[in-house]
C-alpha cells in the first residue's frame, strides 16, 4: 500500500516537471464538477449557506503563455437558507468572461478574474418538511457579478491535464424581483472544482 502511495506521489510530482507550454491561438476546454456553497449577502438579514453540486465546461483562448481569456458555460447553483427554515434553490446558466493569468515556473498555477453573467433557469423555495414552492417569478431572471478564482494544473500528457480550483462570486444585482423584499439581497458563492483540461491544438 505504501509503495503504491509513494509511486503515485512520484508520478504526480514528475508530471508537474513536464508541463506543456501554450502559445498564442491555443485553445483548451475543461469539463468540471464541483461543490458549491452559496448564500445571500445583505446588510439587514443574515442567511445560512446552501450546499449543492455544480458543473460545466470552461474554455481558454490563449494570448500567450501567461494570459488567456477564460469563459465557458456553467450550471451554477445559488440560494440560501433563512432563519425560518426555508431554503431558496436558484439554478443559473452562467457565462464568465475572465482574464486568466498563468503563473509559476511551469505556468501550472492560474488566477482568473472578471465579470460573470447568469440567467435564471429555475427557482424554488423548500421548507424543512420538504414542501417546495416555485419562486421563479419573484427572482430576477438575470444576474451579473465579479468572479475570481485560483487553481493548479497537473500534467497528465501533452493533450490532457487535471486541475483543481476554487472559484468565488459576488453578485452586483438584487436577487428579488421588483422590490418584493423590504431590503436588498445579492448572490454570493464559493465553489471547489475538479476537472480535465483538454488541449485542442
Amino acid at each position: 500500500m505504501k509503495t503504491c502511495l509513494f509511486a503515485g506521489i512520484f508520478i504526480l510530482l514528475s508530471c508537474t516537471t513536464l508541463f506543456a507550454q501554450h502559445n498564442q491561438g491555443d485553445i483548451t476546454i475543461a469539463p468540471q464538477v464541483g461543490l458549491n456553497l452559496s448564500t445571500y449577502f445583505s446588510s439587514d438579514v443574515s442567511y445560512d449557506a446552501r450546499t449543492s453540486a455544480a458543473g460545466g465546461i470552461a474554455t481558454d483562448f490563449y494570448f500567450n503563455d501567461s494570459w488567456s481569456l477564460h469563459t465557458g458555460l456553467f450550471y451554477n447553483t445559488m440560494g440560501a437558507e433563512d432563519s425560518f427554515g426555508y431554503t431558496d434553490k436558484l439554478d443559473y446558466i452562467s457565462l464568465p468572461v475572465h482574464a486568466n493569468w498563468h503563473f509559476s515556473r511551469n505556468r501550472n498555477w492560474y488566477l482568473n478574474f472578471g465579470p460573470t453573467f447568469s440567467y435564471l433557469i429555475s427557482g424554488n423555495s423548500e421548507t424543512n418538511e420538504g414542501i417546495e414552492m416555485d419562486i421563479k417569478d419573484a427572482v430576477s431572471s438575470f444576474d451579473v457579478g465579479l468572479g475570481v478564482g485560483i487553481g493548479h494544473i497537473f500534467q497528465i500528457n501533452d493533450q490532457m491535464q487535471l486541475f483543481i480550483d476554487y472559484q468565488g462570486y459576488g453578485g452586483f444585482l438584487d436577487v428579488a424581483e421588483d422590490n418584493v423584499l423590504p431590503y436588498s439581497i445579492r448572490n454570493s458563492s464559493s465553489s471547489f472544482n475538479v476537472g480535465l483540461v483538454l488541449d485542442l491544438n
